[in-house]
């Protein structure tokens, strides 16, 4: 099954905030939250998390699948809302979330987000920080909250080198950010914007899992059958969009412009197949042509 919805995923497990900019909330004895979506949510996320919740200041830790501006903007806005609330990242996000330059560019690309959703700000303060980590999480790491609810932490990098997953074995549920892909009906994109070779050694690792249910970045939930095929399509997808820019840069002389140009005509202009903002998009399409370029 395929949902894109807000709301109860399954015991236990809730999607919060808006559909395409979701955080995910594990309500175990010790509630966590799975990423922070966008600078503009927070107070939505807030909503949420209170009425899933009651009391807010029950939660405890957001966990960060990495350091995009669309995964971790609104940590700093319910850091200063919930009373000792934790941040847990990998050391490379760590040290991302408090460089200077990073925040800048987090900053940039919240803005179109913070105009659009200005009547959900409304008089809050949702201004992102330089966001400090609490506690460092490493492969391998298992995560006890309490009740029986367990988290893994499994490193994912290729999207990003800070990329890491996290599985729920109660449910067999995967939170992978981007390391899986993103799905649309009209197929898989895959995100390989650090590495493809890290990317694609990220996802065999990864289908070796039991999943029942497979919490994507963006907009769908995949259950059943879709969750557990999931990850071989989005494999196969991986090798053709890899093998679709070499043919380009072998038609464009290796000219990465002329690429991009090309692909962006084809995939944002005309079908638009991720509901994604052309800065995003542009950013991320540019790193999967360098590293494709560059044989990363």
């Amino acid at each position: 099954m395929i949902l894109e919805k807000t709301g109860k995923i399954c015991d236990g497990l809730y999607s919060t905030g808006y559909h395409f900019m979701p955080a995910f909330l594990l309500a175990s004895k010790t509630p966590v939250l799975f990423d922070a979506g966008v600078t503009a949510l927070g107070p939505q996320y807030l909503k949420d998390i209170t009425t899933h919740l009651g009391n807010p200041d029950r939660l405890e830790y957001i966990l960060l699948t990495h350091s995009h501006f669309d995964h971790c903007g609104a940590c700093p806005f319910l850091k200063r809302k919930i009373q000792g609330l934790k941040v847990a990242a990998s050391a490379r996000a760590a040290k991302v979330l408090e460089k200077p330059s990073a925040v800048e560019l987090i900053r940039a690309l919240s803005g179109t987000f913070e105009k659009n959703f200005a009547d959900v700000i409304g008089n809050e303060d949702v201004s992102f920080t330089p966001v400090v980590v609490d506690l460092i999480l490493k492969d391998g790491d298992e995560l006890d909250y309490g009740g029986g609810w367990k988290v893994q932490v499994i490193e994912t990098p290729g999207h990003t080198k800070d990329s890491i997953s996290f599985y729920i074995p109660r449910i067999k549920t995967l939170i992978a950010g981007e390391a899986v892909g993103i799905y649309s009906n009209h197929g898989i994109q895959p995100e390989f914007s650090s590495s493809y070779i890290d990317y694609m050694a990220s996802l065999e690792k990864l289908a070796a899992l039991d999943i029942d249910i497979l919490v994507m970045a963006h907009v769908h939930v995949l259950t059943g059958d879709d969750a557990r095929k999931h990850i071989g399509k989005s494999i196969k997808s991986t090798v053709s969009f890899k093998e679709r820019i070499e043919q380009y840069l072998d038609m464009f002389s290796g000219d990465r412009e002329k690429v991009v140009e090309a692909i962006f005509q084809e995939d944002h202009d005309e079908t638009q197949p991720l509901r994604q903002d052309r800065k995003s998009f542009l950013l991320n399409l540019n790193a999967k042509v360098r590293v494709i370029a560059e044989k990363k």
